[in-house]
């Protein structure tokens, strides 16, 4: 049996890789799991959701640091109030996605205010898992739906399926749709960031680890590592064990977000891991 931790606290890194150039991964489930989720660069950004209740999931992504807007929280990010629900309601933190839900009048009401209020390049995502259902968020709030339509195609808008929803505001060719589910599920993925983004040689992001089962991971037998910590949520260390190139983490781990940082001739290399178990 598949046991998760849906509601851990995590230290996500909402900034991606330094290349000007970078791939926003968007996973959409109709059910209630971590997955459900995004990613730049393969690094997760945020997961999970903030209760079962239908709603619309909205991220921004900014291309001059191609990273995601965080919440408003505890003095942290004061502009990016918008009547969204998880403003500390969820989990004790900055989050990177703004949670609106679909029954709430005035949640929706914020909802348009924000995506109007998206600078131009910004990228946007909204996605809806557990549900959707148009007849019902149209009944509570008709001038959101209204601005939906406006971007995307009424076709997917007027639907009752999940769905992914895309956009760099500002570009009117860059609006699509996706809805096509395997096993539940919604998989979305679009080049973003490219704008000149300053190169940071010392740090690269995608070439630590090269394979995972469950806790026992695979370093990149290119690197010659010769240093690695692996912290949680919090930035506590975590202890492990290392055969040559095999990483096993330590037992009664609990699932969560995990960040791998190694050094290997003189660069440091960094590695977000999404960690569930079977």
């Amino acid at each position: 049996m598949k046991q998760i931790v849906t509601y851990f606290a995590a230290f996500v890194l909402a900034s991606s890789s330094a290349y000007g150039q970078a791939t926003l991964s968007v996973n959409c489930y109709n059910s209630d799991t971590p997955f459900n989720s995004f990613s730049i660069d393969d690094n997760v950004i945020e997961y999970s959701l903030c209760g079962t209740q239908p709603a619309f999931y909205v991220a921004v992504i900014d291309p001059s640091t191609c990273s995601a807007w965080g919440t408003n929280y505890n003095g942290a990010n004061p502009t990016h109030s918008f009547g969204n629900m998880n403003e500390g309601s969820c989990r004790q933190r900055v989050e990177y996605y703004f949670v609106f839900n679909a029954d709430d009048s005035l949640q929706l009401a914020g909802m348009k205010y924000m995506i109007q209020n998206i600078p131009t390049g910004h990228s946007v995502i909204i996605y809806t898992p557990i549900s959707y259902d148009y007849n019902a968020v149209n009944a509570v709030n008709a001038d959101l739906i209204q601005e939906l339509e406006n971007r995307w195609s009424p076709w997917v808008i007027h639907g009752s399926d999940i769905m992914i929803l895309y956009s760099e505001q500002g570009n009117a060719n860059s609006y699509v749709e996706e809805t096509t589910q395997n096993n539940g599920q919604i998989s979305f993925s679009t080049t973003i960031c490219n704008s000149s983004l300053s190169l940071n040689k010392n740090v690269i992001d995608d070439k630590l680890l090269v394979k995972q089962d469950g806790t026992t991971f695979t370093l990149n037998p290119d690197l010659s590592i010769d240093n690695l910590q692996i912290m949680d949520a919090m930035g506590k260390k975590v202890s492990y064990v290392r055969t040559e190139n095999t990483i096993q983490l330590q037992t009664g781990i609990s699932a969560g977000v995990y960040l791998f940082q190694a050094t290997a001739s003189g660069k440091i290399y960094r590695s977000k891991q999404l960690v569930s178990f079977e």
